[in-house]
C-alpha cells in the first residue's frame, strides 16, 4: 500500500500531489501474530507446508476439478452409511484458501479449510504423486504429501486452530467501527486468559 514506486500510495501521487499516507494501524496485531510464529521453526515450516499444498492442488482448474471430485466421493460415501445428512446447505462443496500475512483471518480459514478437506486433498496429492504428467508435478505432490501427513504437520495444525481461533475473534471484533477502547483492552485481557488456559489445560486434550 505504502510503496513509493507500485504502492498505492505512488499511484495516488500520480494524480494528486496533496494527499499523505497514514499508516493502517489495524493491521498491526495481523503483523505481529505472523511476526511472532515465524519465529517458532516448527510452526513457520507448517505454513511453508500448508502454503505448498495449497498452490500444488489450487494451481489448476483441473486439480481443483479432483479436488471437487473428492469430495462429492466422500460425502456419497458418508452419506450411504449415514453419518451425513443429506438438507438444504449442508454438504457443500468447498476449496482450499491460500494464506495471506496481511489479510485477516486467512490463515484460519486457510487451516481450517485443509483440515476440513483433509482426506480429499489427500486424495487429490496421490493422484497427482502416480499420475502427474512431469517429474515435477509428481515430485511436488510427493513431497507435500509427505510433509502434510507428518506427525509436527498434524499436531501444528491442530494446535494453530485452537490458537488462531481464539486470537481470530479478537481480531475480527477489533474491526469494528463501534468498538471502544475499554471494549477493547477487555477483550484483550479476555483473549490472554483464553491462551493462557489453553497453555496450561489444553494440551493433553490435543495430543489425545
Amino acid at each position: 500500500m505504502r510503496g513509493e514506486w507500485n504502492g498505492l500510495q505512488a499511484l495516488l501521487l500520480k494524480e494528486c500531489l496533496y494527499p499523505y499516507y497514514i499508516h493502517y494501524f489495524a493491521h498491526q496485531l495481523q503483523l505481529d501474530l505472523v511476526a511472532a510464529y515465524k519465529d517458532v521453526s516448527k510452526v513457520h515450516n507448517f505454513f511453508k507446508t500448508l502454503n505448498f499444498v495449497v498452490n500444488v492442488i489450487s494451481s489448476s482448474s483441473k486439480r481443483n476439478d479432483q479436488l471437487h471430485d473428492a469430495q462429492i466421493a466422500k460425502i456419497s460415501h458418508l452419506t450411504k452409511v449415514g453419518e451425513l445428512e443429506i438438507g438444504t446447505c449442508t454438504n457443500q462443496i468447498r476449496t482450499l484458501q491460500r494464506p495471506g500475512d496481511t489479510r485477516w483471518s486467512s490463515n484460519f480459514k486457510s487451516i481450517c479449510s485443509l483440515m476440513r478437506l483433509f482426506a480429499p486433498s489427500y486424495v487429490v496429492l496421490n493422484e497427482i504423486a502416480i499420475e502427474g504428467s512431469t517429474s515435477s508435478q509428481r515430485g511436488d505432490a510427493a513431497y507435500a504429501l509427505t510433509h502434510a501427513l507428518s506427525f509436527d504437520f498434524v499436531i501444528v495444525m491442530h494446535m494453530m486452530n485452537e490458537i488462531i481461533g481464539i486470537t481470530d475473534k479478537l481480531c475480527q471484533t477489533l474491526q469494528q467501527k463501534s468498538i471502544d477502547i475499554v471494549n477493547a483492552m477487555a477483550l484483550v485481557s479476555t483473549t490472554k486468559i483464553l491462551i493462557q488456559k489453553l497453555r496450561d489445560e489444553g494440551w493433553q486434550s490435543l495430543v489425545d
